[in-house]
């Protein structure tokens, strides 16, 4: 299946709002490390991101980004698969990024923190 074949995608359900997220992020795909990637909102189950070629779906791979909390910077990072991946005109390509670690503790704290700063 072509990464980029919109026919061929189900639907996936959105289990929780997202928020506007956007910072620059760094996307390890295993071999391939996209330093131009770019969050663009947050979920506490997903990630949407935004880079310059085509990922398969299905692959997994971690997403480091910077955020602030308290006047502090933290770098965070996620582990996770490619839910979906679309051509958005001449912008690159839209990612749907499943978070992996969705029932770790660890992961929920660092997903709340997310929220709390966006939510101001």
């Amino acid at each position: 299946m072509a990464t980029h074949d919109l026919t061929l995608l189900p639907h996936t359900p959105r289990y929780a709002d997202r928020k506007i997220f956007r910072r620059r992020a760094i996307l390890d795909m295993g071999r391939n490390r996209y330093s131009h990637a770019r969050t663009i909102d947050i979920s506490p189950h997903a990630l949407s991101i935004m880079v310059e070629s085509p990922l398969s779906i299905g692959h997994t791979g971690s997403i480091a980004f910077n955020i602030t909390v308290d006047q502090k910077t933290m770098p965070l990072e996620f582990k996770g698969k490619v839910s979906y991946c679309v051509l958005v005109g001449t912008e690159g390509f839209r990612v749907g990024f499943e978070l992996a670690s969705r029932g770790d503790a660890g992961h929920k704290k660092r997903i709340e923190q997310i929220m709390e700063t966006l939510a101001f």
